[in-house]
């Protein structure tokens, strides 16, 4: 009897364990700003800023956000790298790129001594650490210090860094506060591929909960609607974090009134490691959904 309570409570252990999701910091290193303004020292910042990224990915620590993808998203914000001093922005480039933590930095010479100086903020928390390098040698030369002080930041301050997991009902209350479904009738359709053949789609299946959860009717045609909620999730495997498999997921949603009248549309990234790539793939789509749906259904009030 004994040896079968083992043999249970082993197995009830690996189903946990394969079930267990962890958020992955996903991290945007922008161009290091160089306070002596010249076109050299500009370039060295950003040398500062690549070899940070690849000395972050190279510990495993995060996931990193590409150079392109970054340049794109603030010409699409219009913004420059050096001009996310407000929450807003920051919040508004996260979610584009889906980094849940930006790392800007300056450099600068005092003295007889060369300093770099990171910061790294929650983009959606606007919680900040700090970390530094100096010394007499080359800003680039001093990029391994300060990386690993960076990826200690990241290991020990994720908690304070990150935002708590998103669940259905958290995002019912919230928005509760001010849409009022009344009766109203949705109409989902959010296409769903993983790469991988699973049974039920995730980003349909928190927007029916929450739907319903709001007092949304949720209907089978469109016609009858009166808002409609259309959009895609695609989920890809992005490698291991820590002893997990990693996935990366990208939701698109579009809300549209009677009339087929777009009220509402955006789009947004989020990377969740589990126990298997199903679960991690299923996981980011949620996550994603759910911080999307906090942003767009207000325009159902």
């Amino acid at each position: 009897m004994k040896k079968m309570i083992l043999i249970a409570v082993a197995a009830m252990s690996i189903w946990a364990a394969a079930e267990e999701v962890v958020t992955v910091p996903t991290v945007a290193v922008l161009p290091f700003e160089a306070r002596e303004r010249q076109a050299e020292s500009d370039n060295e910042g950003k040398s500062v800023a690549e070899l940070l990224s690849v000395a972050l990915m190279e510990r495993g620590v995060a996931d990193l956000v590409e150079r392109a993808e970054l340049d794109a998203a603030l010409k699409e914000l219009q913004l420059s790298a050096t001009g996310l001093t407000s929450k807003e922005s920051q919040t508004k480039l996260g979610k584009l790129i889906g980094a849940k933590i930006l790392i800007t930095g300056s450099m600068f010479r005092s003295g007889e001594k060369n300093y770099i100086v990171a910061k790294v903020i929650g983009t959606e928390t606007s919680k900040v650490a700090g970390a530094s390098a100096s010394g007499v040698n080359e800003f680039t030369e001093m990029v391994p210090e300060l990386a690993q002080k960076v990826a200690e930041v990241i290991e020990k301050g994720s908690a304070k860094l990150l935002p708590k997991e998103l669940n259905n009902t958290s995002t019912a209350l919230k928005l509760a506060e001010t849409v009022k479904g009344q009766g109203r009738k949705v109409f989902i359709q959010v296409k769903e591929d993983i790469s991988v053949s699973a049974p039920d789609p995730a980003a349909e299946i928190e927007l029916r909960k929450l739907a319903l959860a709001l007092g949304f009717e949720v209907v089978s045609t469109r016609d009858t609607a009166d808002f409609a909620l259309i959009g895609e999730a695609i989920a890809s495997n992005s490698g291991t974090y820590q002893r997990f498999t990693s996935a990366a997921a990208r939701v698109e949603l579009s809300i549209y009134a009677r009339g087929r009248k777009l009220i509402a549309a955006g789009s947004t990234k989020d990377t969740v490691a589990g126990g298997s790539y199903v679960i991690a793939a299923k996981s980011a789509i949620a996550q994603a959904t759910l911080s999307l749906a906090e942003e767009l259904f207000p325009a159902m009030k």
